[in-house]
């Protein structure tokens, strides 16, 4: 080995160990999202707001780019997630399907889904999730259009009927592309109104 290639080497094992301490904060802090932290500044429920976030995986988009009316609320015994997801151009088995896979499994591999939450928040007696459309009626120019939020899917779902619940059947769906049946079976609501989302 020669002094270059000796010198080469200690770089580089000085770049990686300079790293570690960012990657261990990284990994021992997956709940540390700033710009997540934005959509809750000055909540004290801040911390459990983004670690629901967390648990569904549900918004993959951090501020600005993420609607202000993408959120979770937390009212009492009770545990809401806000999401906007455009109804054009899926059909409602799409959507159907995205709602009992990205509630019951979590959106993503790293995300576990609503077991998880029952699991770490024993107070949460009830999870629901609304689908919504942001409908822009004027633009004029550089100002920012008016604004409606419509909220056209609902599922609600309870422990009680969570600790009943048999999740094969909803790993089957998501593999076919069609939970339309699991939708209306699993939960202890499902509404679905796309007539008043083409409507409006």
């Amino acid at each position: 080995m020669t002094g270059a290639d000796l010198r080469r080497g200690l770089c580089l094992a000085a770049l990686l160990l300079s790293s570690v301490p960012r990657l261990a904060f990284a990994v021992g802090r997956p709940d540390f999202r700033p710009r997540a932290a934005t959509m809750y500044a000055g909540d004290p429920s801040a911390g459990l707001k983004l670690r629901v976030e967390d648990i569904f995986g549900l918004y993959l988009v951090d501020p600005p780019r993420r609607h202000a009316s993408e959120r979770v609320e937390l009212e009492g015994e009770r545990v809401v997630l806000h999401y906007w997801q455009p109804a054009s151009g899926f059909s409602d088995a799409e959507l159907t399907t995205r709602a009992t896979q990205w509630f019951l499994l979590g959106r993503t591999q790293f995300s576990p889904g609503v077991r998880a939450l029952f699991s770490e928040m024993p107070a949460t007696q009830e999870v629901v999730m609304v689908f919504h459309e942001v409908v822009r009626k004027d633009q004029r120019g550089r100002r920012l259009a008016e604004e409606s939020v419509t909220p056209y899917m609902r599922v609600r779902l309870t422990r009680k009927r969570f600790e009943r619940l048999k999740l094969e059947p909803v790993h089957a769906c998501v593999d076919r592309g069609d939970c339309q049946a699991v939708f209306r079976a699993a939960f202890d609501e499902a509404r679905f109104d796309r007539k008043g989302i083409k409507l409006r």
